[in-house]
């Protein structure tokens, strides 16, 4: 009985590709082995064989070398120039297809198809031409360095050289008070264009937005000025990006050619600016410890000065100065002689002021006390006359600068000043007493001073001088 299996189909081609699978392997063999070599006895088939083999040897060594090679070249060309820039994935794809659609049947290629078109790639990025952005720096001050003024340098040249605006140069420096410039002098470069405010009470960023002509926002986000939440602390100076003051051209052409000059300090709070070398000139501003004014001149221990539209006198141990520069400045005697200085001519009460009395026209003051009462010169001036006066009694006249003269009468006893001294403000001339000359209409009716006030010959009120 002959019994007959049927097998599937795929089983079926399954079965004869193995056996062609094992066919093949056994020539595969036999050509390595040289089993054929049976079946050719001859000398000359053994010769071949031997050959072939060596020849079998030598390919495959020499496949060796070549698949070393080919490694070798593919590393080299994948350091250099990476493998995505020579090939495109799509394009592959589509050369594949179009291979398998030579040698295999179509449907078969609409099977291979998507598993090509979906194989999975890993994504490699490309090297990147410049250099990876780095995060901003945060802005921690506003002013990017600071500049030392030299000798001979203009604002101008400073402000040209960090490309800023001379009155942004100006403005944060407070240059704009007038203070003079020294060399060596320390200017705050802002990093752009705008101006320093210190906060105050009362004042708020609305407030400061609209005086210097910028918007709240940049004032309270610029991130120097530490403003969180836009609160303004006070005391604190902050910088107002894009900030304007009153500025004019001929602002601009002064404070272009500005440079460093000769220059004192202030050492004290409240130093006066007299008129004049000395303290009997008038007072012409006060000015504040760390100021610094420019040297003009000087006249013994006084230094000429200017400062903004200032110009006057110093003491110089009032100054941080260089002994040296004050040398070399020039003498200057241009000065106004100082005006009499006035003082209470003595201690007392005020019995008689000035004016009708009596049915007659008092001439003077009178000042009572008891006797021996220090009397002083009113103001500085010459000793124009000292001794027993007509009507007076004993008296000293004195004159002073601008056609004034001072009398003091009914003094105790003879003055103990002379004719032709000079006596300044406050100097001891004689004592208080009653003397009087009845033959030149003089009279007394007790201890006190009579005080008179001449100018150009003519009295006048001693009060409208008298402190």
């Amino acid at each position: 009985m002959h019994v007959v299996f049927h097998h599937p189909p795929w089983l079926e081609r399954w079965l004869r590709s193995k056996r062609r699978l094992a066919a093949a392997r056994r020539t595969v063999r036999h050509v390595r082995d040289g089993y054929w070599v049976a079946t050719q006895p001859s000398v000359e088939g053994s010769i071949r064989s031997r050959a072939l083999r060596w020849q079998l040897r030598l390919s495959r060594q020499l496949a060796h070398i070549l698949l070393i090679v080919g490694v070798l070249g593919v590393l080299i060309v994948d350091r250099t120039l990476p493998l995505q820039s020579l090939t495109n994935p799509r394009e592959v794809s589509d050369a594949i297809v179009t291979q398998l659609s030579s040698v295999v049947p179509a449907e078969q290629i609409v099977r291979i198809a998507p598993a090509v078109r979906h194989t999975p790639s890993k994504t490699v990025e490309p090297e990147p031409i410049a250099p990876a952005l780095r995060a901003p720096q945060p802005v921690l001050t506003a002013f990017q360095t600071t500049h030392m003024l030299a000798e001979n340098e203009t604002l101008a040249e400073v402000a040209e050289r960090y490309q800023i605006p001379l009155s942004t140069l100006v403005w944060t420096n407070q240059l704009d008070r007038g203070d003079a410039l020294r060399v060596g002098q320390p200017l705050r470069i802002p990093h752009l264009a705008g101006l320093t405010h210190t906060v105050v009470e009362g004042e708020t960023l609305a407030g400061l937005a609209e005086r210097y002509g910028v918007a709240p926002e940049a004032i309270a986000t610029f991130a120097p000025n530490r403003l969180p939440g836009g609160q303004l602390v006070i005391g604190r100076e902050i910088f107002i990006p894009g900030g304007r003051l009153p500025w004019s051209n001929e602002q601009e052409a002064a404070f272009a050619q500005r440079r460093a000059e000769p220059v004192g300090i202030v050492l004290v709070d409240e130093t006066n600016v007299r008129s004049g070398p000395s303290t009997d000139h008038p007072r012409q501003a006060q000015l504040a410890a760390g100021r610094q004014v420019a040297l003009r001149g000087r006249y013994n221990d006084w230094v000429k000065i200017e400062i903004g539209d200032i110009t006057g006198w110093i003491r110089s141990d009032l100054l941080e100065v260089d002994p040296a520069q004050v040398a070399a400045l020039p003498e200057v005697r241009d000065f106004p002689p100082p005006p009499p200085r006035w003082v209470w001519p003595a201690r007392g009460v005020l019995t008689s002021g000035f004016g009708p009395r009596w049915g007659g026209f008092h001439n003077g003051i009178d000042i009572a006390n008891r006797a021996w009462t220090p009397i002083v010169a009113a103001s500085s001036g010459r000793v124009r006359e000292a001794g027993w006066c007509s009507g007076y009694g004993y008296c000293v006249k004195i004159r002073h600068p601008g056609g004034i003269e001072t009398i003091y009468g009914h003094l105790i006893a003879q003055p103990v000043v002379r004719v032709g001294q000079e006596v300044s403000a406050g100097q001891l001339i004689g004592y208080m007493g009653s003397t009087y000359d009845r033959a030149g209409g003089g009279y007394s009716t007790g201890v006190h001073l009579h005080f008179t006030i001449l100018v150009n010959g003519r009295a006048v009120n001693p009060l409208r001088y008298l402190p």
